[in-house]
């Protein structure tokens, strides 16, 4: 892994249509990772909590999240890690989602931004939030309506939380989250 401020990413398109194949096929991607992180370990069972956040036994955190056949896989040796992605070409009702789901800062925010803005911003909030709720290994309708606007630390259980946009990633939106302070995140391409 690299150093402390920088963070590994692993970007995948998964080429199989069923939803069995597909499952496997990510699984054994991030068996693998987590294999090549801890080539101490021997075996990676991976546990959940009470909310349905995974870990694992071996020193090293992860997450990673899926948008359709897109995945993305996350590895971290120094601290807690929570990541989303999702399509940007998804046709919806952004000011009502956000008028119903956000902050009111945040929707009163996108009110002012040209509609061809709207869904992209609308994304980026929406991946922050979801990303900080996996770190945290909560429950979603919990951190939508809390503001994720600044790009300063947010505070969490007097902890301070970092989020990092994803803009890499052609096509989608992402988020990272981290209980420490990333200055580069990487991604790479999985075939």
């Amino acid at each position: 892994m690299n150093k402390k401020d920088d963070l590994m990413l692993w970007f995948n398109h998964n080429r199989f249509n069923d939803r069995q194949a597909t499952k496997k096929h990510s699984d054994a991607i991030l068996h693998q990772l987590l294999a090549n992180a801890c080539p101490e370990s021997d075996s990676f069972e991976i546990k959940r909590t009470e909310n349905g956040k995974p870990f694992t036994e071996a020193p090293v955190w992860f997450s990673y999240s899926h948008s359709e056949r897109a995945y993305l896989y996350g590895l971290s040796q120094y601290g807690e890690i929570g990541l989303d992605i999702e399509r940007t070409d998804k046709i919806r009702d952004f000011m009502t989602l956000s008028k119903r789901y956000f902050h009111a800062d945040e929707y009163r925010h996108m009110q002012r931004l040209p509609r061809q803005d709207r869904p992209m911003f609308f994304y980026r909030l929406w991946t922050r939030k979801e990303a900080w709720c996996k770190l945290c290994g909560g429950v979603l309708w919990y951190y939508l309506g809390r503001s994720v606007l600044s790009h300063q630390p947010v505070i969490e259980d007097q902890q301070q939380v970092y989020l990092t946009d994803l803009t890499d990633i052609r096509g989608y939106a992402g988020a990272v989250a981290t209980d420490y302070p990333i200055h580069q995140v990487y991604i790479n391409t999985i075939k």
